[in-house]
């Protein structure tokens, strides 16, 4: 067995972190020789190798994570390589889910850093709610949260979530449904304004 098929045994089954396997993507040519010849999987949109899949996903976003495991799960299992999947991929991406408040779907990659902050000694159900507690901090609001007519989408800056205000009801104006989000950002002390259709 090769290297680079030990170290994908190593990512799939969580032996090998997802920091040094991306490294491993970008740098070991064994590793991209062997992913390069395998398609990609048939649910990409981006790539036609199992190789440009992977290094199309952010690894740094626990979703994309997940889908990468999965993915090279698959190639080891059509390989008939056995390999035994971690369920911490998992388990990590239902619990950044769960914490998350329904009017709220912040990138994963950002709620993860603020979960590296947790107390490591607390249990799942502690972390989800030591979690959510942040959330709720960070992502500040007026009077009451927003009624998304789309995907939630709050604006995020170097410096943190910009506080909702409230929106706007745009009736009339355009062919469908149409609400208009305010949010305040202290650092420029201006506002900001999101357009949803639906």
């Amino acid at each position: 067995m090769s290297s680079a098929t030990s170290c994908v045994i190593g990512f799939v089954g969580g032996q090998l972190d997802t920091a040094a396997f991306e490294q491993l993507l970008y740098k070991d040519a064994e590793t991209e020789r062997l992913l390069s010849a395998q398609p990609a999987p048939r649910y990409a949109h981006a790539g036609h190798t199992l190789y440009h899949y992977l290094i199309s996903l952010d690894l740094r976003n626990p979703a994309d994570a997940l889908n990468a495991q999965g993915a090279l799960a698959e190639f080891l299992h059509a390989a008939n390589i056995p390999v035994v999947v971690s369920e911490k991929p998992t388990q990590l991406h239902e619990l950044l889910l769960a914490a998350q408040p329904k009017w709220l779907d912040v990138d994963l990659a950002y709620v993860a850093a603020l979960l590296d902050k947790a107390p490591r000694h607390a249990k799942k159900s502690e972390r989800t709610q030591w979690l959510r507690a942040q959330l709720l901090e960070l992502f500040r609001y007026a009077k009451k949260p927003p009624r998304w007519l789309q995907a939630p989408n709050w604006p995020i800056e170097a410096h943190g979530p910009l506080v909702f205000l409230g929106q706007l009801t745009v009736d009339g104006y355009f062919h469908d449904e149409a609400a208009v989000y305010v949010f305040y950002d202290a650092s420029k002390n201006e506002c900001r304004s999101i357009l949803q259709t639906c």
